[in-house]
């Protein structure tokens, strides 16, 4: 009987948990005050508020579901335009399949996958089609990408809005710490799902997207650094792709 008891409680306990990371997900609440340009600090001047403009109009949240497995898992995105066509640019280690159950979102609407255009595990990014969505505004492919002489100096300012753990939108100032293999190292802040979000500098160019955070070691044993943010460089990312 008491094996039966726990088993119930057992299943009702996962479907509430299961309700309960739905509405987390898809049903957020919304703040009162919205997220947008139109409420950035007066203090900026006009290069930085071009770059937190396009952080923050481009900025989505991505959803990739496994319905088999029952698996969900959150990222952030950038949402961007190239020859007509709209895409979002995010992180593939958070993709769970290719275009099937991957979905982008920004408040109340909703744009699921139409094309899976690449997926590179190795360098982590993912571009996929979309609809067109009308709440935001794509930033343009190539021309908003950064220049590898311009964009990449120590100490530089940096720019990203995204959904680290799960809430948001939220935006972040940093600035580039040093460089790391075929990795940006900026000193911000970041935590699970700001997998993704892109990362612009001063002159509201792209410059990378976020993939990771670092992981320290000290005699009481691992922690994480949420403040030193690995970044995938867009010189990484293959546009090349979207001509195929």
């Amino acid at each position: 009987m008491k094996s039966l008891v726990k088993s119930i409680i057992s299943v009702v306990s996962g479907v509430l948990f299961g309700v309960f990371m739905a509405t987390l997900l898809i049903l957020h609440p919304e703040p009162q005050i919205p997220h947008s340009y139109e409420t950035v600090s007066k203090h900026y001047d006009i290069n930085q508020k071009q770059a937190i403009r396009r952080s923050v109009n481009s900025s989505v949240r991505v959803v990739s579901m496994d319905l088999a497995e029952g698996n969900i898992s959150t990222l952030s995105g950038t949402y961007f335009t190239f020859r007509g066509r709209f895409y979002v640019l995010s992180s593939a280690h958070g993709v769970l399949n290719d275009c099937s159950g991957l979905l982008a979102f920004h408040d109340q609407q909703s744009v699921p996958c139409i094309k899976m255009i690449v997926k590179d595990k190795d360098k982590d990014y993912v571009i996929f089609e979309v609809e067109e969505m009308v709440d935001r505004i794509p930033i343009k492919v190539p021309r908003a990408l950064a220049s590898w002489k311009k964009s990449y100096n120590l100490l530089d300012k940096t720019y990203y809005t995204g959904y680290p753990n799960s809430m948001g939108p939220t935006t972040w100032t940093g600035n580039i710490s040093g460089f790391t293999g075929d990795y940006l190292i900026v000193q911000s802040y970041a935590w699970s799902g700001a997998s993704g979000s892109g990362v612009f500098d001063e002159r509201g160019e792209l410059i990378g997207i976020i993939m990771a955070l670092d992981v320290g070691t000290t005699e009481f044993g691992y922690q994480i650094l949420n403040s030193f943010v690995i970044v995938v460089p867009i010189w990484q990312v293959d546009f090349g792709s979207l001509l195929e």
